[in-house]
């Protein structure tokens, strides 16, 4: 998923962080060298999950492509966490109104909730993680088979070359038959209509 656009809904749609909102390939880094004020999100990629292809000899299958908000809080108020679990609930109550039922792009359903989890609470922030999920479909365009078939030339009709054999020759004999004499020939043009279809 292209997780900018995730990133950039958020900054719309949720004034709570005042566009303190960023990207990241994994949590681990952000404690140590991301210091945004807070309250702040930052955008995580989580894992694909393919489900079986729908088909053998072609390319059909569902995915649901994951990812993962991690919203950083004060901690300060009450190193307990308790005024910031109250703060984590009203954050995620946000965080479904902005992106629920949202379609990143037209390839996806909309984003579902998959759940969340305390990541880290220290004297100073609390960091949450809430993950969502949206259903896609690998298609054919995706992969090897429509690329090689796009490089192949155009259907632009269809030859004909008529052996003649003898009519009242016995069928049961091999001879007289096809003596490789093409005694008729023909070319039948194919139009390829902008709408795909072919007609003679």
């Amino acid at each position: 998923m292209q997780l900018e656009l995730v990133i950039q809904a958020l900054r719309d749609r949720c004034a709570v962080f005042s566009n303190r909102v960023a990207g990241s390939m994994q949590f681990k880094i952000l404690p140590e060298s991301v210091m945004l004020p807070l309250p702040a999100a930052y955008v995580l990629p989580l894992d694909d999950s393919p489900q079986e292809a729908l088909g053998q000899n072609v390319v059909r299958q569902a995915m649901t492509d994951s990812f993962a908000v991690v919203v950083a809080i004060s901690n300060v108020p009450d190193e307990k966490g308790q005024t910031a679990a109250h703060t984590i609930d009203g954050m995620r109550a946000i965080l479904w109104g902005a992106l629920l039922g949202w379609r990143p792009t037209l390839r996806y359903n909309g984003i579902n909730y998959e759940g969340g989890s305390l990541l880290q609470i220290d004297r100073a922030r609390v960091w949450y993680q809430f993950e969502f999920g949206a259903l896609m479909e690998i298609q054919g365009t995706d992969g090897w088979q429509e690329t090689e078939l796009a490089g192949l030339p155009g259907f632009e009709g269809v030859n004909i070359n008529v052996d003649v054999i003898d009519p009242i020759a016995d069928p049961n004999l091999r001879y007289p038959g096809p003596d490789g004499r093409i005694e008729f020939e023909s070319h039948i043009p194919v139009v390829n209509h902008q709408d795909g279809d072919f007609s003679i």
